[in-house]
C-alpha cells in the first residue's frame, strides 16, 4: 500500500500576543514565534518538467508527505543494491517539497525558515524568488532569512530543492563511507518570526546566539557565564535591555541578571553576564543529570521583544594521570556504544520520539557515553542525553579520506556549526578532531579548540595507521577489534570495539581496557544495527551483507542478549537473565547476573551452583557472565541468583517450541504519539511458541493491517508486506492520518494465532515555544544579616543592623511584609565580631536573650506558601551552645510545633561553623494574607541562649 496521507496543505501562522494565553506562568516570549512546519508538504522525486517553483505551478499530482521525510524508502536489505560504499548513484537524487504559509505576524518583524537538516544541498524560493542555496553539509542545522520575500498576511508558496547527489566539496562525499547517504528532508523545520531586535541563531558567527560556560565548578557552588548576542536591525539605535534568569529544575529563578546597552543601527551586540549558584546548586553527572534553565528576555527599552531560553548543567572533567578520566572530582570509567541515526525502511528520517527512546535504551542498559559516529546527529538525541545523564562523543560527517580545500573549506564550517549548535549541552565532553581511521587531524583539532576550548578533542584513530597517540589533540581514540597494544602514556579510549550477542567480545575489550588506568572508555561498535553498502574492494574478506548483525540493539532497536549483560555490569538493580538460544547454545548456556551465585536448573532440578567465570579475560569486569556447560535440548531452565546466601532474583525462559501465535507490540508506550504523519511507531510482532518464548528460529511471514486512523509506511516495492522475520520478529513502522483516533492493527500468519493491538494518536501542536515552555516562578530570595553596630555583613545579604531592645521592625522591600522581632525579655544585639566557616558572617553576630521565647513576626506577606531558613548560632563563649530548639509556627494552618532537628550533629563551637552552615531551621508555612505568621523560639535546655543571626525567606508555588 502506498503511504498516502491527505493532509491540510496551508497552515496559518499566528504570531499575535494571544499566543501567551497558552503559556505557562511566567513565560515571557517578546514577539518571538516558532511554528513546526512539518505537516502538510507535496513531494516529488526527481527534476520536474516545468518550474515547480512558481506559485502557479501544478503540484496536485504530487504526493503528500510530512517531515520528517526520506526521499526514497528502500528494502531492509537496501534493494539489494550492486554499489560500492562510495555510494555515487544509490539515493543520489533530487527532491522537491512545496507548501503554502500564511504569515500573520506584523510586516515589522523578522521571519525565517530554520532546518535542523537536510540531505544534502538545499536551494529555496519563496513566492517563486530565489533565496538562496545551502551547500555546506547534509547534517548541520543553517537557515534563510526570507522577511524581503513573504507577502505579510497573505498565502506563501515555499518550494525547496533538497539534491543528495554526489558532491565533490561536501563530506563525506566523494569519497567512501561505511554509512549510506540518505536523501530528503530529514529532519525537522521551522517558521521563525522575531523583533527586529532580536538574538541571532547560535551557528550565524563566533559570537552569536547564546554562549553558556561553566568556569568554576565547586563541590558546593558554581560559576555560570552566558554570552547573549542581540542583532538591532532596525535603521536606528536601540536602547535594549536583557534580563536573564537563572532557574532550576523546580522552575524557580535562583539569579536575575540585567544589563543595558544601546546598540546601533544594523549592528550587534554581544552581553556577558555572570552568576554564582550556592544555593540549591547541584553537579550533572549520569547519575543525577540535574539541569539548570537561562530564560533572557530580551527589551527594547521596557517593552519585550525577544526570548531565548537554554539549558545547562554544572560538571567538570579532566584527564589524570592514573586516574584516567576524572568528572565532578571522581575516576569514571566510560562504557557505552557507538550510534547510526538511521532506521531501515525510512533511513534517517525518524522522528524524535525516536530518538529519545533510543538514548532511553541505552541509559536503560546502564550505558554512560555514546559516540555519535561519524556526523552530527538530531538535537532531539543530544537533548535525551543531557535529560537521561549520557555523555556524548561528537564529530563531523567524515570517514578515512578527505577532500581538496573547497572540501576543508565546508567540513570546517559544518564543524563550527555542530560546535555553535550543541556548545551548550553539558552531556558533550568531547568533540572529534580527527578523520576515522586516520587520526588527528590539525585543521580540525584548531577549529574546535577555537569555538569551543572547554571540552577535550578526540583523534579517531586507528591501530594499523597515523600516530599511536593523542597526536595533536588530546585523547587517543581508537578502534581495537583484536588485541591492540595501548600506547606508552596516552589517555586512551577504544571509541569502537567488538561485540557478540553472547557478551563474551564485549566483555573481554571492556576488561582489558579498565586494566589501565589511562586507558578510561570502552565504546561498542555497535549500538544498534545498520545499513551499508558494499565495500570498493569486493572480495572474499572484506564481502558483508547490507545491514550489520553483531550491535547491542537489532535495527528495529529490539534488545539482543548482550543488551541484559551490560545491564547486569552497569546497572544496581538485582537481575538474573539467562540469554536466549541467539547465544546460549553449542552446549553453553549464558547467564548474566549482578548477583554473586547463580544457581541454574533445568524442569526443577539443579545443574550447578556458580560463582561468576573465572577468567583472566574478564578479570576486571564488575560482573562477568556465568557460563554453564550444559547442553540445552528441551525443557525448562531457572537461574537463581543469591548475595550472601539469600536468594535475590530468579529467571526462567523454556526451550523455544513450534511457533503458535503473535504478538504485537509498539516500540514507544510512554509517549504522545501524534498523528498528522510527522510522528511515527514501530509495531513488532513477535511470534512466539506455546510458552509465550520468542521463537527465534521462526521463518513465518507476517501480514499486517491496519484499521482507523492509521498508515502503514510502504511503497508497495520494499517487502514491508507481508514482513520477514528476524531473530522471531517482524516490525513495520505506522503513522497517524491527518485526524485524530484510534489504530487497530492486526498480525496474521498461515498456522499462528493472530495478534492485535491498538493505540490512539494525539492532536500535535504547531506552536514549538508551547511545546517546550515551563513554568517560571519569579519569587524573591531575601537574604537578610542581622546583627549589631558595625556588624560583618554576609556578602549579597541584606543588613539588618541596630541596637535598641524595642521595636525591633524591619521592611523586606521585595515583599512589601515587615518583619519583627519580639521577646518578653531583654533582647541584645551582636555585632563587630568575627568566625570561621561557610556562612560566618551571618552566624558571626545577631541577636539573642538570655532566657525565655524568640519570635520572629511577619506582617503584611501575601497570601501563599513560603519557606523560611533561621539561623540559630550562638556567639557568647562562656554559654552552652544551644542545638536543642523548640519551634512554634502559628501561620494559615494553625498552631504547630516540633523540636529542631535540622542538623543531625550537634554544633559545640562559638567561633567556628567549620565546612557548614550555622545552625538553622527551616520552616515551611502558608498565609492568608491578612494575619501575621509567627515563629517562636525556644532553648529547651535549662541554660544558654536564644540567637537569631539572620534568615533566608522565599516564596513557594
Amino acid at each position: 500500500m502506498r503511504l498516502s496521507i491527505f493532509l491540510i496543505s496551508c497552515l496559518i501562522i499566528t504570531t499575535s500576543y494571544a499566543q501567551k494565553s497558552n503559556l505557562p506562568v511566567g513565560f515571557e516570549t517578546g514577539d518571538r514565534t516558532k511554528t513546526n512546519l512539518n505537516i502538510g508538504w507535496k513531494f516529488h522525486l526527481g527534476e520536474v518538467n516545468g518550474q515547480p517553483e512558481l506559485v502557479g505551478f501544478d503540484d496536485t499530482t504530487w504526493e503528500s508527505v510530512s517531515i520528517p521525510h526520506t526521499s526514497q524508502l528502500v528494502s531492509y536489505e537496501l534493494d539489494s543494491i550492486k554499489e560500492t560504499w562510495v555510494q555515487e548513484t544509490y539515493l543520489r537524487a533530487i527532491s522537491w517539497y512545496r507548501k503554502s504559509i500564511k504569515v500573520n505576524s506584523p510586516s515589522t518583524q523578522k521571519v525565517f525558515i530554520e532546518f535542523e537538516a537536510v540531505h544534502n544541498t538545499t536551494e529555496l524560493w519563496v513566492n517563486g524568488k530565489n533565496v538562496g542555496k545551502y551547500a555546506v553539509n547534509g547534517y548541520v542545522p543553517f537557515f534563510f532569512d526570507i522577511t524581503d520575500y513573504v507577502k505579510y498576511g497573505e498565502e506563501n508558496l515555499i518550494a525547496i530543492k533538497a539534491d543528495n547527489s554526489f558532491n565533490q566539496t561536501i563530506a563525506p562525499d566523494p569519497h567512501r563511507s561505511d554509512y549510506v547517504k540518505f536523501g530528503g528532508m530529514y529532519r525537522d523545520v521551522y517558521l521563525v518570526t522575531t523583533n527586529n531586535l532580536h538574538v541571532s541563531f547560535n551557528w550565524e558567527d563566533f559570537d552569536a546566539g547564546v554562549n553558556i560556560n561553566t568556569p568554576t565548578v565547586n563541590k558546593h557552588n558554581g560559576t555560570v557565564t552566558v554570552k547573549t548576542t542581540v542583532k538591532n536591525e532596525n535603521t536606528s539605535t536601540k536602547k535594549c535591555k536583557i534580563v536573564t534568569n537563572i532557574i532550576n529544575e523546580e522552575g524557580y529563578v535562583l539569579k536575575k541578571i540585567t544589563s543595558n546597552v544601546n546598540i546601533a543601527a544594523n549592528s550587534n551586540y554581544t552581553f556577558r553576564q555572570s552568576a554564582v549558584i550556592e544555593d540549591d546548586y547541584h553537579l550533572w553527572s549520569p547519575d543525577k543529570p540535574y539541569l539548570y534553565r537561562v530564560h533572557s528576555v530580551i527589551y527594547d527599552e521596557e517593552t519585550p521583544v525577544d526570548f531565548v531560553e537554554n539549558k545547562f548543567g554544572f560538571r567538570t572533567f579532566s584527564l589524570e594521570e592514573g586516574k584516567g578520566f576524572v568528572l565532578n572530582g571522581e575516576p569514571v570509567f566510560l562504557i557505552g556504544a557507538n550510534r547510526h541515526q538511521s532506521y531501515p525502511i525510512v533511513g534517517d528520517a525518524v522522528p524524535n520520539s525516536f530518538h529519545y527512546n533510543e538514548a532511553l535504551q541505552y541509559k536503560n542498559a546502564g550505558m554512560n557515553i555514546i559516540r555519535l559516529s561519524h556526523y552530527t546527529q538530531d538535537d532531539a538525541f543530544i537533548n535525551a542525553c543531557d535529560e537521561l545523564g549520557i555523555l556524548v562523543y561528537e564529530e563531523p560527517s567524515t570517514w578515512i579520506e578527505w577532500g581538496d580545500e573547497a572540501w576543508f573549506s565546508n567540513l570546517e564550517s559544518a564543524t563550527r556549526t555542530m560546535i555553535r549548535n550543541h556548545r551548550n549541552h553539558p552531556s558533550i565532553v568531547f568533540w572529534g578532531a580527527g578523520i576515522n581511521h586516520r587520526g588527528p587531524v590539525p585543521q580540525m583539532q584548531t577549529v574546535a579548540k577555537e569555538e569551543d576550548p572547554f571540552r577535550l578533542t578526540a583523534s579517531a584513530s586507528s591501530p594499523w595507521n597515523g600516530v599511536k597517540n593523542e597526536g595533536i589533540s588530546d585523547i587517543y581514540a581508537t578502534m581495537d577489534y583484536r588485541r591492540t597494544e595501548f600506547p606508552e602514556g596516552a589517555f586512551t579510549m577504544v571509541m569502537e570495539h567488538g561485540s557478540s550477542p553472547n557478551a563474551e567480545v564485549n566483555q573481554f575489550h571492556i576488561s582489558r581496557y579498565k586494566g589501565n588506568k589511562n586507558n578510561f572508555a570502552a565504546i561498542a561498535w555497535l549500538g544498534a544495527d545498520y545499513n551499508h553498502l558494499q565495500p570498493d574492494i569486493v572480495d572474499k574478506r572484506w564481502k558483508r551483507d547490507f545491514m550489520t548483525t553483531y550491535a547491542v540493539l537489532s535495527s528495529y532497536r529490539i534488545p539482543k542478549p548482550v543488551y541484559y549483560w551490560y545491564q547486569s555490569e552497569l546497572v544496581a538493580k538485582p537481575i538474573v537473565h539467562i540469554a536466549d538460544e541467539t547465544a546460549s547454545k553449542d552446549g553453553k548456556v549464558s547467564v548474566f547476573s549482578n548477583c554473586q551465585e547463580v544457581a541454574l536448573y533445568h524442569n526443577g532440578v539443579l545443574i550447578s551452583k556458580q560463582y561468576p567465570d573465572n577468567n583472566v579475560v574478564k578479570l576486571n569486569l564488575n560482573h562477568p557472565s556465568f557460563t554453564f556447560n550444559y547442553k540445552w535440548t528441551a525443557g525448562k531452565l531457572t537461574a537463581v541468583g543469591y548475595t550472601n546466601g539469600q536468594k535475590i532474583t530468579e529467571f526462567s525462559r523454556t526451550k523455544q517450541g513450534k511457533p503458535t501465535q503473535i504478538k504485537l507490540e509498539f516500540n514507544i508506550n510512554n509517549q504522545p504519539f501524534y498523528a498528522g504523519g510527522s510522528d511515527m511507531r514501530l509495531v513488532h510482532a513477535y511470534v512466539l511458541d506455546e510458552n509465550g518464548e520468542v521463537v527465534t528460529t521462526a521463518n513465518n511471514t507476517i501480514s499486517f493491517s491496519i484499521k482507523g486512523e492509521g498508515v502503514l509506511v510502504d511503497n508497495g516495492n520494499i517487502d514491508v508486506n507481508p514482513a520477514k522475520l528476524y531473530n522471531g520478529v517482524a516490525s513495520i513502522y505506522l503513522k497517524g492520518t491527518a485526524k485524530t483516533g484510534e489504530i487497530t492493527v492486526t498480525a496474521k500468519a498461515n498456522g499462528l494465532k493472530t495478534g492485535t493491538a491498538s493505540i490512539t494518536t494525539s492532536t500535535y501542536n504547531s506552536n514549538e515555544i508551547e511545546n517546550a515552555a515551563k513554568p517560571i516562578y519569579d519569587f524573591p530570595i531575601s537574604k537578610v544579616d542581622i546583627g549589631g553596630k558595625v556588624q560583618l555583613v554576609q556578602f549579597d545579604w541584606l543588613a539588618w543592623t541596630g541596637t535598641s531592645n524595642e521595636n525591633l521592625k524591619y521592611l523586606l522591600k521585595d515583599y512589601n511584609a515587615e518583619i519583627e522581632i519580639i521577646s518578653k525579655n531583654n533582647i541584645n544585639w551582636l555585632g563587630d565580631s568575627a568566625m570561621l566557616g561557610d556562612l560566618s558572617f551571618v552566624g558571626t553576630d545577631g541577636v539573642y536573650v538570655e532566657e525565655g521565647v524568640l519570635t520572629l513576626k511577619i506582617s503584611n506577606l501575601k497570601a501563599g506558601n513560603y519557606f523560611i531558613e533561621t539561623f540559630h548560632h550562638s556567639r557568647r563563649g562562656n554559654v552552652k551552645m544551644t542545638n536543642d530548639i523548640e519551634i512554634t509556627l502559628v501561620d494559615k494552618n494553625g498552631t504547630f510545633s516540633r523540636v529542631s532537628n535540622d542538623h543531625i550533629v550537634d554544633y559545640y563551637l562559638q567561633d567556628n561553623t567549620g565546612e557548614r552552615a550555622p545552625l538553622s531551621i527551616k520552616t515551611y508555612f502558608k498565609t492568608d494574607g491578612k494575619s501575621p505568621v509567627m515563629l517562636n523560639f525556644k532553648n529547651m535546655n535549662n541554660v544558654g541562649d536564644m540567637w537569631l543571626n539572620g534568615f533566608v525567606l522565599k516564596q513557594l508555588k
